[in-house]
């Protein structure tokens, strides 16, 4: 249909109802809307953002041309050094040819073998944290549990020793801050391009020495497989290792983080559901993926139409970015039955959570084994949650979640 769209809610301090509501109305009335004035598609239902996923040469997710520095050659710093381009060699960005070989020879790293390796590590990680609140009054989960176990599971995943870890956390706090909460702390390092550039070169530099010495010295580690991981005669360039390392340690960071705190709010609201975990802990799987239908960390995915094409009977024109609702999709009656329950014992569950088609997430094996034992070894030790104050929520449409969750004494 194409008439005038009206735009989401402004944020989701209030916890996300207005963005529900507002998605639900949408969905109701009109699964794909055009607008013909700002040239804007917006995208509601399940089917349709399944189609718009799985179709990547229609719908691209090469935004390069949207960006001025990605035509016009690297943009350079103060120092006269060219400035990581992000989006050379992150695969969320790429379309094929080069993204089935990027896809290959990052698969070639991180291997079942050596994500089902790290669970002991992810034990060890989550009992410690755990243990570090002991007989606190009031912690607030976010800075004490949520957000350090991913980022320490992903500097153990590349072999970055413990004495940097703390170094690793406040990069990915920083750049987090940066793209979805302008008011943090951690954003005021990062208000000039000049801060966020220097960052990523002190990032680039690390990162880099660190695969140079494992291209000398392999270990047993994920950075050690992708700097040796070849497809076709063909390996990562420099560029590309230190795009994709990076991306492994912010998408993977924000949303096991965003995943673990939506996951308390969903027991919170649905205190039957948390009973039912006491009991039973083998339920925690089905729990968290009916937390990822319910609750995505990240409620939007984007494409660029690469030509002119008609989804959901809307003829959308080439050359424009599409929004699709991932929340609203996981909400779709024609797809789940009672969606606006909460319910773990749902199955078939085919959220688009994770993406679909050839974006499917490949670190959703990590991050559900990451939030299976974390929110296993928590409920443990905090059978019964309680928040000493309401939970902050992110008001950046980009991500779904908590920026603030204090409990009080989560663990004796």
């Amino acid at each position: 249909m194409t008439e005038t769209v009206t735009g989401p809610p402004s944020g989701t301090e209030d916890g996300g109802l207005a963005l529900r509501e507002w998605l639900a109305r949408n969905r109701r009335e009109n699964r794909v809307l055009w607008d013909e004035e700002t040239r804007s598609c917006q995208v509601f239902g399940f089917a349709e953002t399944q189609q718009m996923l799985k179709d990547p040469h229609t719908f691209s997710s090469d935004f390069s041309r949207l960006v001025p520095d990605a035509q016009g050659g690297p943009k350079i710093a103060a120092d006269g050094r060219p400035v990581p381009n992000l989006l050379e060699g992150h695969l969320s960005v790429t379309d094929p040819p080069r993204h089935s070989k990027l896809r290959k020879l990052v698969s070639q790293a991180l291997t079942p073998r050596a994500v089902a390796e790290l669970e002991g590590k992810i034990t060890s990680i989550t009992a410690g944290l755990l243990d570090d609140m002991a007989g606190q009054d009031v912690v607030d989960m976010v800075p004490a549990f949520f957000n350090p176990l991913p980022v320490t599971v992903i500097a153990e995943l590349l072999g970055v020793p413990a004495a940097d870890h703390a170094m690793f956390r406040g990069w990915a706090d920083a750049l987090v801050s940066a793209n979805h909460d302008a008011a943090a702390v951690d954003a005021a390092r990062l208000q000039t391009p000049e801060a966020m550039d220097n960052l990523l070169l002190e990032m680039q530099d690390y990162l880099l020495d660190h695969a140079a010495r494992r291209r000398r010295d392999p270990a047993d580690d994920v950075l050690s497989r992708l700097v040796a991981a070849e497809v076709d005669g063909e390996r990562l360039e420099e560029s590309e290792v230190f795009t994709i390392t990076l991306m492994l340690l912010l998408a993977g960071h924000i949303s096991t983080t965003l995943l673990l705190g939506n996951s308390l709010l969903c027991l919170d609201d649905n205190p039957g559901a948390l009973a039912a975990l006491r009991k039973d802990p083998s339920l925690v799987p089905d729990a968290l993926e009916e937390v990822l239908r319910f609750s995505p960390p990240a409620p939007l995915a984007y494409r660029l139409t690469a030509r002119d094409t008609t989804l959901g009977g809307v003829d959308i024109p080439a050359g424009v970015m599409v929004a699709s609702w991932v929340l609203s999709a996981n909400h779709d009656e024609d797809q789940f039955a009672d969606p606006g329950t909460f319910d773990l014992t749902r199955s078939p569950n085919p959220h688009l959570s994770f993406g679909h088609g050839i974006h499917f997430c490949i670190g959703a094996p990590l991050g559900r084994m990451e939030a299976r034992v974390a929110l296993t070894m928590l409920l443990e030790r905090c059978p019964e949650p309680r928040f000493a104050e309401p939970p902050v929520f992110y008001s950046s449409p980009t991500v779904f979640g908590v920026k603030s969750m204090p409990l009080s004494r989560p663990v004796a």
